[in-house]
């Protein structure tokens, strides 16, 4: 069983991760950490992070990092 992460954008997919086995908190965070430098800010193109309902999504750690991570490249 492998796992992908992909990034969407309206261009079409920009990055993607395979995984085998299911994907857990450690892993995901690791790939959002990959991601932040492809993001911009607000309202510029990839500025906006979209995630489904997974409760690996709503961790504060998820949180933390996307707040504070994207600061450094702003």
């Amino acid at each position: 069983r492998i796992t992908i992460l992909p990034v969407l954008t309206l261009e079409g997919i920009i990055t993607y991760d395979l995984i085998p086995g299911p994907v857990n908190s450690e892993r995901f965070l690791q790939f959002l950490r990959e991601l932040i430098p492809l993001t911009n800010p607000y309202p510029g193109p990839r500025s906006i992070l979209v995630m489904d309902n997974c409760s690996i999504h709503h961790s504060e750690e998820v949180r933390k990092l996307v707040e504070e991570e994207a600061r450094e490249y702003y």
